[in-house]
């Protein structure tokens, strides 16, 4: 056989069965190949999509734990504000009702403080040296109790004036029209209604009449006593509380 025949013969077969390879596997390599690219991309995807899901949720879950926060928050400030409505109510109460009482007892001290100075200016004047020290030591007790009681009574009416700015703040105008009122009225009771030499001129006035200066101290302390009139405080501060009781009933 010749040498060029055989070759092309197996040439002719070696193309053949490289043909019948390439369609018999090819196909199919291709195919898986396709498919793991395939494979991995869905991968890629889904891996993806996962991402922003966890994102998304990490997202949603921090505006829902702010939103609760926030929720508490508010729930705490209305709880605290309604706690120092409450704590105000009281402190009211309690401020207003001493502060009749504080000024009832100032003016007492210190008109007797002014009665007894006025009794121990008379005894110097008569001489009475054991009438004078007894009179001038009871003055100057008294003195001391009526300074000890205003200090108190500024105390308190910077604590009301505080009171009053909150009542601004949380109450009806009403209320806090009440409190001011009592606040200014306030000023004009503390005041001592007569001055030191009005109180020796109505003393010796009464002695001169023939009067015990035990009666005549008595009426000067009575005439004081027109002069000056807690009534009114007393009539607003009951206003005053009428009104909280009914801002209560309004507000339950």
């Amino acid at each position: 056989m010749d040498v060029h025949l055989v070759a092309d013969v197996v040439l002719f077969i070696s193309i053949f069965i490289v043909g019948l390879l390439i369609k018999t596997y090819l196909p199919g390599y291709i195919g898986e190949k396709a498919k793991n690219l395939a494979t991995k991309e869905d991968i890629a995807g889904i891996t993806d999509k996962i991402e922003q899901v966890k994102a998304d949720y990490a997202k949603q879950l921090e505006l829902y734990k702010s939103d609760i926060w926030q929720s508490q928050q508010r729930y705490l400030k209305m709880q605290e504000v309604e706690k120092l409505k409450v704590e105000t109510f009281k402190k009211a109460v309690v401020d207003v009702a001493k502060l009749t009482d504080l000024i009832s007892t100032y003016q007492l001290h210190a008109s007797d403080s002014e009665m007894k100075a006025a009794i121990a200016q008379m005894a110097f004047d008569k001489d009475n040296h054991e009438v004078y020290e007894a009179s001038w030591g009871m003055h100057l007790e008294q003195k001391e109790k009526a300074a000890a009681l205003y200090s108190s009574f500024r105390e308190l009416i910077v604590e009301l004036g505080g009171t009053f700015a909150l009542f601004s703040i949380y109450f009806e105008h009403a209320l806090t029209e009440s409190l001011e009122r009592i606040i200014i009225m306030s000023h004009g009771a503390v005041e001592l209604k007569m001055t030191p030499a009005e109180f020796h001129a109505r003393l010796e006035n009464e002695c001169s009449n023939g009067l015990d200066l035990n009666i005549a101290r008595e009426n000067v302390g009575r005439y004081y006593d027109t002069l000056y009139d807690v009534n009114f405080i007393t009539e607003e501060s009951n206003r005053f509380f009428q009104l909280m009781k009914n801002h209560i009933k309004l507000a339950g």
